[in-house]
């Protein structure tokens, strides 16, 4: 079997020798003419100024090659590679957006070698879009967090406003452009030329496109920063009949900024006045604040929405026991009345939540002795109540001895 398997690739090595033997001889003595396809030749464009100059661009991710048909002698042809020739194409005519059809011209090709056409001329397809230039505002992206009782005011730079160029289906996805800046543990200004950016809406960035200029000044201001109360201020009265039952704001404190010195003698935030006259009623009023100056505030909002919550005072009468204070314990004291009428003045809110125990209507006899008198009462009351009168203002009272 060994044998027999030996003997069959004698003969196969043998019928290649042959076989290679002849096509030396019909290559070298005959050399028949053979046509052969060169794949992805590089094309090269030129003039390809006039794509600008017909406020065109180029769209990227394109590559520009051609297949061709060559022709000529079998030793020829083997021998060609795709670097055997030079082709290009003329930018230089008539361009519009979308696809262009550029007829590409052999510059080289080896010598002995015919380029077939078949009837067809070979071109390339060249995909070109408007150039666009829109103007988008420059937004800074402030990172990293400042020294501790350091903040940080809002960035200016310049340009304020740059243009993005480029093939406008690029240009159409750009939502805004933006610069980052770094701050982490300053202490003190911050100045810096920076890259922008364009993004879409999903905070990609948008490639094939260029800003103009690439780069921006950017300024960040550090300064001393602390928390501080607002004080509301008002002026004048409510109409008659009427009072403040609380005064409520949207945000308590402000927080500001400043050079350390002055923010150390800074206690509070006040607000413009608020004119109480015309209020009949609870009111929310935007108030601007009074800022002093080099204070400044982070978010440039300098304003508060306040709520002014407004009642009705009215009146309510309450009766009162009579308490003698001050007694001798020799002496027997004997009032006219045991209490008193009380007529009170106060907001609405207030005397529906009247504590009686609160009050008291007191007859001090510390300096009497023996005998008849008319004394005045004296009211003991919560300081947000008024007392509008008392009936009687005065009781009558004995003194006998035991």
């Amino acid at each position: 079997m060994a044998v027999k398997d030996k003997q069959q690739i004698m003969a196969i090595t043998a019928s290649i020798f042959i076989a290679f033997i002849l096509w030396l001889y019909v290559m070298g003595e005959k050399n028949p003419v053979l046509v052969r396809t060169i794949e992805d030749i590089p094309v090269t464009l030129y003039n390809t100024e006039n794509i600008a100059r017909s406020n065109l661009v180029m769209l990227p991710e394109q590559t520009f090659t051609i297949n061709l048909t060559i022709k000529g002698r079998a030793l020829d042809v083997f021998k060609v590679t795709k670097d055997d020739f030079k082709v290009e194409a003329d930018m230089g005519g008539y361009l519009k957006r979308g696809d262009n059809n550029i007829p590409v011209e052999i510059r080289r090709k080896p010598q002995g070698i015919e380029v077939v056409s078949e009837g067809i001329f070979p071109y390339i397809r060249v995909k070109l879009d408007n150039l666009v230039a829109k103007a988008f505002p420059v937004n800074i992206n402030v990172t990293g967090i400042p020294k501790q009782g350091y903040d940080n005011l809002e960035p200016v730079v310049k340009p304020s406003e740059i243009l993005v160029v480029g093939p406008e289906e690029y240009i159409n996805k750009v939502n805004y452009v933006e610069g980052q800046v770094d701050i982490t543990g300053a202490f003190s200004d911050i100045s810096n030329s920076i890259v922008v950016k364009p993004y879409d809406r999903e905070r990609k960035q948008v490639l094939n496109v260029e800003t103009d200029p690439r780069y921006v000044d950017v300024f960040v201001s550090i300064k001393s920063a602390k928390q501080v109360p607002i004080k509301v201020v008002t002026k004048n009265s409510l109409p008659k009949g009427k009072t403040i039952k609380s005064i409520n704001l949207t945000e308590p404190n402000i927080y500001i900024l400043g050079d350390s010195n002055v923010l150390n003698n800074i206690k509070q935030i006040e607000t413009k006045p608020i004119d109480l006259q015309n209020i009949y009623q609870t009111t929310s009023i935007q108030v601007e604040l009074n800022i002093p100056k080099g204070v400044y505030l982070k978010n440039k909002e300098n304003s508060i929405l306040v709520e002014l919550s407004v009642e009705n005072i009215i009146q309510k009468e309450i009766k009162l026991p009579i308490s003698i204070q001050n007694q001798n314990g020799e002496y027997v004291y004997s009032p006219a009345s045991e209490e008193v009428n009380l007529l009170i003045r106060g907001s609405e809110s207030q005397l529906n939540q009247i504590d009686l125990n609160q009050f008291m209507a007191v007859l001090d006899v510390s300096e009497l002795s023996e005998g008849e008198f008319a004394l005045p009462i004296k009211i003991i009351k919560p300081e947000q109540f008024e007392v509008v009168s008392i009936e009687p203002e005065k009781i009558k009272i004995k003194i006998n001895k035991k």
